[in-house]
């Protein structure tokens, strides 16, 4: 079995990042607290999980597939 490209994984950690930063502190900001470390903790006990448990899964999923056709 082919080994996954570490230098794939950050681009598309990369990708998955840049959006998920953009828009849900924006999105989540009229609900949060003035505390700015809390504001920060609670956007990235978002981000993680949507990255850790949805992007990543689903794009180590799509890479073996594409592995296995080649």
């Amino acid at each position: 079995m082919k080994a996954t490209n570490k230098h794939l994984i950050a681009l598309i950690n990369y990708a998955a990042l840049v959006p998920l930063v953009y828009f849900i502190p924006a999105l989540l900001q009229p609900y949060l607290p003035e505390s700015k470390i809390v504001n920060v903790l609670i956007i990235v006990a978002v981000i993680v999980p949507i990255i850790s448990y949805i992007v990543m899964p689903v794009t180590m999923k799509l890479l073996a597939q594409s592995t296995h056709q080649n």
